[in-house]
């Protein structure tokens, strides 16, 4: 009895501030998911469950700032221990079942949101798919990534945003940022990148 009671004081759990769980989670799928998903789609969770504690913590304005930070402090501090990922991975699947979500997802119906969020989402993918093919060599991946990219920049163009007044740095980062904290409650980076027309990743 009391070597059961001591099991179940050493059982792993998330806690429930969102932020601080979801930022676990992310440790979770790196550690966990590390020889099972492609780099692609576990940066696609990482960055998901980065943004959902990125949501929690109230970032607007500063959310890609916060979003690099928030990247770079996963890998820092406590990390959990292989038996302890397994053991929490069912666990981040119930708390954030969109990361790991493979499930169509509906993009926003007014086409400037649109094309926001599918630039916001593939400039994120293109970041990590530059580090990746850096690696590994296969630029496969980053090449379909810059292809979706480009249209979606053509439309951005400095007359478009000032009509919409977001003409300045400050004014587009904190539109882009708006989408983006948005997207979490819809699917992961990569599913939004399949809707936006970017597949195979």
């Amino acid at each position: 009895m009391l070597t059961m009671f001591a099991l179940m004081l050493q059982t792993p759990t998330l806690e429930a501030d969102t932020a601080k769980a979801a930022m676990k989670c992310a440790q979770v799928v790196a550690i966990a998911g590390a020889n099972v998903d492609s780099p692609m789609r576990l940066t696609s969770q990482f960055t998901h469950l980065s943004m959902q504690a990125a949501k929690a913590e109230g970032a607007s304005e500063s959310f890609f700032a916060r979003l690099q930070a928030l990247s770079e402090e996963a890998s820092k501090g406590t990390v959990p221990t292989p038996e302890a990922a397994k053991q929490l991975a069912p666990l981040c699947h119930a708390r954030f079942p969109l990361a790991r979500s493979t499930s169509p997802v509906r993009l926003p119906a007014d086409p400037f949101k649109r094309t926001m969020l599918c630039f916001g989402t593939l400039s994120v993918l293109q970041g990590a798919a530059e580090e990746i093919s850096k690696e590994s060599g296969d630029t496969a991946v980053l090449t379909r990534i810059k292809a979706g990219l480009a249209p979606l920049s053509d439309k951005l163009t400095d007359d478009e945003l000032k009509k919409r007044n977001l003409g300045s740095d400050a004014s587009f980062l904190k539109a882009l940022s708006d989408e983006m904290i948005a997207s979490v409650s819809i699917g992961n980076p990569i599913s939004v990148a399949a809707a936006c027309g970017v597949t195979g990743l």
